[in-house]
């Protein structure tokens, strides 16, 4: 009976197995390049996210104390000193820990607000020295792309980055106010900011 069994099962043939392994091989190329894709898009939708969620939270502050203010680290949860004359922000980075990251927006009048930051998405924001004008930028440390706002429009600018590079300081310019600041401007890439 045995005997029987075993003359009754077949395989698969060669050809069979290597049409198998060519099919797999077509979805793969097909897929890998569109999950690179994919993961390229969600880094630049978290720094635009936190670009966006930025302006907003500036826009509430300057309700409140008729100031916008610029970017500091927070330490232990703690807010910074107070902002001297000249207000140039700090570069902050969400963390890559999946914690819920902390930005701190200081004013000379010693005022703060704590908004989150995306994972690995870095942020700065510069006020003019009346604090009355801001810019700022984030970039994804992963993400092709760089993202700014003016205090002086509600647009948002977009300019490619090369994808690994931190935003640096370059990457955004000191504010004036009734002036759109990012218009004709190159972020640090060499890369012009165009209104999205």
């Amino acid at each position: 009976m045995l005997k029987e069994l075993r003359k009754n099962e077949k395989g698969f043939t060669l050809i069979e197995l290597l049409i198998v392994v060519a099919i797999i091989g077509i979805l793969a190329a097909i897929a890998i390049p569109q999950f690179a894709a994919y993961r390229q898009r969600a880094f630049n939708s978290a720094a635009l996210t936190d670009i966006n969620n930025l302006q907003k939270s500036e826009a509430a502050f300057f309700t409140d104390w008729q100031v916008f203010g610029h970017s500091a680290a927070a330490a232990a949860g703690a807010a910074p000193n107070a902002a001297t004359a000249a207000n140039a922000g700090a570069i902050v980075t969400g963390p890559d820990n999946g914690v819920a990251g902390n930005v701190i927006w200081v004013t000379g009048n010693a005022q703060s607000l704590q908004a989150g930051l995306s994972n690995n998405v870095d942020m700065i924001a510069h006020t003019n020295a009346g604090g009355d004008s801001f810019n700022a930028a984030t970039k994804h440390v992963q993400g092709s792309r760089s993202y700014a706002v003016d205090a002086d429009l509600t647009a948002t600018y977009m300019a490619e980055a090369t994808v690994g590079n931190n935003l640096v300081a370059g990457d955004i310019i000191n504010p004036v106010a009734q002036n759109d600041d990012f218009n004709g401007q190159n972020n640090n890439d060499g890369n012009p900011f165009t209104m999205m």
